[in-house]
């Protein structure tokens, strides 16, 4: 499917931005065949919830296509194993907890993940006996790797509820309905209405991650044995040479250790989705003048910048990135059209529903993310 992607660069975003993702919150499953890609959050997220597992009620549908319980807790750890911001968000806050703002999210994926499946269907997407074999492969792969505990050898039935809280067929099935809808999303990409119409709209909803600042930057780190104020000096320095015409990228070499930045001559796109966490360098952007340099400093780094240019969209119409984000656009549209209109009836069991209790989900994935976090300090 189609997943709107950070930009690489020495500049990160710092939150989830991609809400405009259709599967409301899969950005949170960026690899479609990653078969181990929960299995840190879920080490005791299956044990908790295996016993549960063995008598499964149906929490919501459509149609004959059914999301039982252990399936609806699964869908929650995919989300929060995924979803940073949301985490620390409904962490944080008593209120939104108490709501069970998850399980809402987790409702809405559920429901465009059945939309999905059936388009799928519809459209004749299935796959192929190489892709299927690829599939069994990963699945082998993750079971021969994981299997044995310190409690001993699980069995293949005890494996996908000791880990992932559900059972093997529903495991797979999930997957191998992802791969599908993966593939039944490049099928809608390719028959994407590109008009120059189109190209705007596009451009407009991911205004912040297609206008851009083009500038030159070079990072200097306050280092353990260094001061803040040496370090700033430093770059003041580096300023003043560079406004006196010296050599951008002999200055990069000289003073920068990051190669990949070295490599790109220093040159990096600055979006507006980065404001929040460079909200400094956002403001230098775009109230300064093409060749303007300046030292700024952001999370304990002094960034010695210059602005070279700006790529808006009449630069970028042309261009394949705007046909991706176009592509991208017209998918999500067209899945957000499918997942309102009146064909499909989303039924939820309003009973087993509200009993369903994700907090320790979302506990065990705020300790997943508090040593991400920490580990990045």
């Amino acid at each position: 499917m189609s997943i709107l992607k950070k930009k690489d660069g020495v500049f990160m975003d710092s939150g989830n931005k991609n809400r405009h993702n259709i599967i409301v919150l899969c950005c949170c499953i960026v690899c479609v065949i990653a078969v181990a890609v929960c299995i840190v959050v879920f080490l005791s997220a299956g044990k908790n919830d295996s016993e549960a597992a063995a008598k499964d009620k149906v929490v919501a549908g459509i149609a004959d296509k059914k999301i039982t319980e252990s399936q609806f807790k699964f869908f929650a750890r995919l989300i929060l194993n995924q979803e940073e911001e949301t985490v620390r968000e409904l962490y944080s806050s008593v209120e939104k907890s108490d709501k069970d703002e998850i399980k809402k999210y987790t409702s809405n994926f559920a429901n465009e993940y059945l939309v999905r499946v059936y388009e799928a269907e519809k459209a004749g997407i299935t796959l192929t006996a190489d892709e299927k074999a690829s599939l069994e492969k990963q699945f082998e792969e993750d079971y021969a790797k994981n299997k044995k505990t310190d409690e001993g050898t699980l069995t293949k039935e005890d494996f996908y509820l000791y880990y992932y809280g559900i059972s093997e067929k529903k495991y797979k099935e999930f997957w191998t309905n992802w791969y599908i809808i993966d593939k039944h999303t490049s099928f809608l990409e390719s028959k994407a209405d590109v008009s120059e119409e189109n190209l705007q709209l596009a451009f407009i909803e991911y205004y912040d991650y297609l206008y851009s600042y083009t500038t030159s930057v070079i990072p200097l780190s306050v280092g353990a044995d260094d001061t803040k104020e040496a370090v700033k000096e430093k770059a003041e320095g580096i300023a003043a040479q560079l406004r006196s015409g010296a050599d951008f990228v002999a200055l990069l070499k000289e003073n920068c250790t990051d190669e990949s930045l070295i490599a790109k001559n220093g040159v990096t796109d600055f979006y507006p989705a980065y404001k929040e966490v460079y909200s400094d360098i956002y403001d230098f952007v775009r109230t300064s003048e093409i060749g303007e340099i300046s030292v700024i400093e952001a999370e304990g780094v002094f960034y010695v910048v210059r602005l070279d240019g700006i790529k808006d969209f009449e630069k970028l119409k042309g261009t394949e990135e705007m046909l991706k984000w176009t592509r991208t656009f017209y998918v999500n549209k067209t899945v957000a059209d499918m997942v309102s209109s009146d064909k499909y009836k989303y039924k939820v069991e309003k009973t087993v529903y509200d009993a369903i209790d994700l907090s320790s989900a979302l506990q065990e994935a705020y300790a997943y993310w508090e040593t991400i976090w920490e580990g990045s300090k």
